[in-house]
């Protein structure tokens, strides 16, 4: 059974760790239970103590309960799949904030392969294939790498031409590794 101290220390516990805290399965009934309870007494009562109190607890709870809600998303947000110390309906909606992310995440990498990882902008302004390649001769020995759009360049020999994608081109020129060739 939940009391007004229980629900004091988890607070204080939430508030002080980066860490979600482990509470009972059922620890949101708990608290339905307990408010339900001293709502009660505070009626039955008349006291103002009584209904500080109740009051007292709603703010807590709410407080915990924002706190966590916290902690989930940056779970979610880091991908974490540890799910100790959740309750089922917490569980529910780390899973259901993961999956959001998921499909969100998807929508945006096909954005970015439609438009062959170039923003909407980029995509306008090189829309002729001459503009989007240079050619260059290669001036030092380069090993083989990915290149800003994933794929792989190279192994490229000294005095080797070369048509390459102007972003890479420039980064070789840029690092004097390769010269511009007129086109």
């Amino acid at each position: 059974m939940l009391t007004y101290s229980a629900l004091r220390e988890i607070q204080k516990k939430e508030m002080e760790s980066s860490e979600i805290v482990k509470v009972e399965p059922d620890f949101y009934e708990q608290v339905s239970t307990l408010l339900r309870e001293r709502k009660q007494s505070a009626m039955n009562d008349d006291s103002m103590s009584a209904l500080k109190e109740y009051e007292n607890i709603r703010k807590i709870a709410a407080g915990i309960q924002a706190k966590r809600e916290e902690k989930i998303v940056l779970m979610a947000l880091r991908g974490d799949k540890i799910h100790e110390g959740l309750t089922e309906k917490e569980h529910e909606l780390l899973e259901y904030i993961m999956e959001k992310l998921d499909d969100a995440r998807m929508n945006i990498t096909s954005e970015w392969n439609r438009n062959n990882g170039k923003t909407e902008l980029e995509t306008s302004k090189t829309t002729d294939k001459k503009a989007e390649t240079q050619k260059v001769i290669i001036l030092k020995d380069v090993a083989q790498y990915k290149g800003i759009d994933n794929k792989i360049y190279g192994p490229f020999k000294s005095k080797e031409q070369a048509i390459l994608p102007t972003s890479e081109a420039e980064w070789l020129i840029q690092a004097k590794m390769a010269e511009n060739i007129e086109k």
